[in-house]
Formats: C-alpha cells, structure tokens, sequence
C-alpha cells in the first residue's frame, strides 16, 4: 500500500461545502509473506478504515494497494484473494459448524467435490482444536470456540492475506488472553500472512511478528514488539504505549516500609523496587 488516504463524507468524493474527515492520512504499508502485522492504536485512529481499504470495502481518495507487481486499487473485494474476519464471527446459525467452515469454500480449488470439500474442512477444525465439532449447531457453541470456527473458515481457502479486524474484542478479557496466544499460533502453523487490527496492547504484542502503531489516521511506527518497547520513537507512541518518553526524569517516592517507587507521569510506568 502506498499513500493510502481514506476520507469520509459528500465532499470526499468531490462535493462541495461538504465536511469531510479524513480516517487514513498517507499511509504506505508492506506486509511480508508468512508476516502476522498488527495494526495498534485507539478508537478512531483509521485503524479498521485501513483495513478495510485493502479489502477493497472502502474506496481510497489517493494513493494504491497492490499485492506484489499486481495492482489491486480497482478490483473489487472479492477478487482480491484476501480473507477477512470480523469480531462477530458473523457465523450462519442455520448451519452447522462443517458447513460453516465449507462455505468459505465456495469457489475455490477445495469447493469439489465434495469428499475434497470434507477432507479440508475436517484439517481447519483439527487446526483450530475443534476436532470432531463439523455437526455441532453453532448456537451450542462458546463465544470462543464461534470465533475458531470463524478462524477456520477463514483460512480454509487459504487467503493470500487474512484480515482481522478486532477478532478477539467480543470476548471477555480472560477469555482473550486465552485465545490470543492460540490464534497467533495457528496463524503461523499454517503460514498465513495477516493483517490484524486491534487497539489491545498485549495482544499485538502476543500475535504478531511486526506491530504498526497509528495515531491520528497516521501509521507513526512499524517495529518488532521488542524494538517498539524499547524505542517507541516518539513521545505520542510513547504515550500510547505507557511507556516514559527518551529522556524525562523519573519520579521517585518512597514509602515509609522501606520500598522505593520510580516512574513517569505516563501510564503504566511505576515500579516497586525495595530500597537499597
């Protein structure tokens, strides 16, 4: 992706005296392949829109999406190879979990017939660790196990590019923990490269290899989760990160137990230390 701008309203089409909001403001973006790239950052940063855009859901007001030498800018979302899931799972309750996972077959070089069709849906339930769920009802599920089936149909045609937007945020925060660490391990067990949207520090920080930080429609920083914790560049991913920007001055208190407390004014710095 290059230059990529994403504007919302009449005007960003060309209106006149229309207000306009621009979600995505220049952003260039590579992926690698067999790459898990988080996309991090707070509510209205251009984040989803982002996403989004690659899709082929959201059209760019500038710039260009290709994958490798194939220009994608004007194909349209279902002929760009991509894969996309949801926070909902947006599962059909009228079918069970195999033809759940098979639908996202159609078309495909595992569509038929049908044992061919089987067989693949039967590998993606083995590698979500739904083995032996194909005629399971979908409403007897979890709110975990709707999302590996999700997963599994997501995968089941092998996308080019898996798109998550915010795949894990329905779920509550224990159950999150649970599965970040598992989604992050079938992605790379079946060699997917993803794009995964999320506004959750630990679970970029968990799944993915690269972790892009965006901020204000800006894509401020792309780094390893090591190097981005270590040098955030500046003082607004620092910030966000809840991390002490390069060069403030600690503030230092002790309690009257003996116990030292150092940090910044920035959240999620302090740290307890007994006194030397």
């Amino acid at each position: 992706m290059r230059g990529a701008v994403v504007r919302y309203g009449s005007g960003a089409q060309g209106g006149r005296d229309a207000a306009v909001t621009t979600a995505v403001d220049g952003v260039d973006l590579d992926v690698a392949g067999g790459e898990v790239l988080a996309l991090l950052g707070p509510s209205g940063c251009g984040k989803s829109s982002l996403l989004r855009a690659i899709a082929g859901l959201e059209p760019l007001s500038a710039g260009s999406v290709a994958w490798g030498e194939e220009p994608l800018t004007a194909v349209p979302t279902h002929r760009r190879g991509f894969g996309l899931m949801f926070q909902d799972g947006q599962l059909f309750p009228h079918r069970d979990v195999g033809r759940n996972v098979a639908y996202g077959l159609r078309g495909t070089r595992w569509g038929a017939p049908r044992p061919v069709r089987d067989e693949r849906v039967t590998a993606m339930l083995e590698l979500v660790g739904l083995a032996g769920y194909e005629r399971r009802a979908v409403t007897t599920l979890s709110g975990g196990q709707a999302q590996r089936v999700a997963l599994a149909r997501s995968l089941a045609p092998s996308p080019r590019l898996l798109l998550l937007d915010e795949p894990l945020s329905s779920l509550d925060r224990r159950l999150r923990e649970d599965l970040v660490g598992e989604l992050g391990a079938v992605l790379r067990t079946a060699g997917t490269t993803a794009l995964y949207v999320t506004h959750d520090h630990d679970e970029a920080f968990t799944v993915a290899d690269r972790v892009g930080v965006m901020l204000e429609g800006r894509l401020v920083r792309v780094a390893k989760p090591d190097a981005l914790r270590a040098a955030p560049a500046t003082p607004e991913v620092a910030a966000f990160l809840g991390l002490p920007r390069a060069g403030s001055e600690p503030h230092r208190t002790t309690s009257d137990g003996g116990s030292r407390v150092t940090g910044s004014r920035h959240p999620g710095s302090a740290r307890l230390r007994p006194r030397a």
